[in-house]
């Protein structure tokens, strides 16, 4: 991606800027850290019938010789990726972003547990949408959470905005969660809700779904490894998606690159090629990419 739009208009800045910036560091283990049991895991899963009808039509669409909205986007270049998720509005985007949703209800659940604080946790979404993965982290999350959205198409961006303005993400207890979103290439260094430059060392968790293995090339994953790796606290995680644009052990290969150690894949099914990669910060090292 390479265009460096940035807008966190709408972003309160007081109570965010004291916790992203001067928090002590978490003392690895000193914290209870959420748990999601099975029966979290399974109430969110979506059924098969309706991938495989998505799948097959969009199979039967290419067959006829033609093409369905949204094709060709996967492993495009920036200018026509931007595009293109430009277009999908509406029905569109519901449509050719399923799989996505039917996949991060699956991986979310388990990359996350026993690996987000219970309390004051601040979590990264990384091309976050209109608000669908965020959704999901949401009902694991508590009201003293800090939770940040990034996404590169605006109106994305405002529909999650306005959706958040309205109350529109809950925990699994009914309580509000207010997230906040922000519009900018992750491939540049992350900007945090007040408008600065997100504080070192500040983030407990960060997450991306269908973006850095379907959209970013090498160089662009690269220069977000090593601004997690900055911005995540000693022992904290980054959960990154993997496919044909980064495959899992190139995924891997950046991630230790950046000086992560490999911890886990996280798959939504057994048959799934396209697993998160779990990645942990060095525990006893504050902010030090390599490289």
């Amino acid at each position: 991606m390479t265009t460096s739009a940035i807008d966190v208009s709408g972003s309160p800045a007081s109570q965010i800027e004291a916790k992203l910036r001067g928090v002590p560091v978490r003392e690895p283990g000193s914290e209870r850290m959420i748990d999601v049991s099975p029966a979290q895991i399974r109430e969110l899963r979506l059924p098969w019938a309706p991938l495989v009808k998505t799948k097959l039509g969009e199979w039967l669409i290419k067959a006829s010789g033609q093409r369905f909205k949204g094709q060709g986007l996967i492993g495009a270049d920036a200018l026509a990726v931007s595009d293109g998720f430009r277009s999908l509005q509406g029905d569109d985007f519901t449509r050719y972003n399923f799989p996505q949703v039917w996949v991060e209800r699956r991986q979310i659940p388990r990359a996350i547990n026993g690996r987000i604080p219970s309390r004051n946790a601040v979590v990264l979404d990384l091309g976050c949408g209109p608000g669908t993965s965020t959704e999901v982290l949401c009902r694991f999350a508590e009201p003293n959470w800090t939770i940040v959205g990034y996404d590169l198409t605006a109106e994305y961006i405002d529909q999650a905005r306005s959706r958040a303005a309205r109350g529109g993400f809950v925990n699994e207890r009914g309580q509000p969660i207010r997230p906040h979103f922000i519009r900018q290439d992750i491939g540049t260094p992350l900007i945090s809700p007040t408008g600065s430059r997100l504080a070192e060392s500040s983030v407990d968790f960060a997450m991306s779904g269908g973006v850095v293995g379907l959209y970013m090339g090498r160089k662009g994953v690269e220069g977000l490894a090593r601004e997690l790796r900055r911005a995540l606290r000693p022992g904290g995680y980054a959960a990154l998606d993997s496919g044909p644009s980064c495959s899992p052990s190139q995924l891997r290969e950046i991630g230790e690159a950046a000086g992560f150690k490999y911890i886990a894949q996280v798959r939504s099914c057994r048959i799934d090629p396209r697993p998160k990669i779990i990645l942990r910060s060095p525990i006893g090292e504050v902010g030090k990419p390599v490289g």
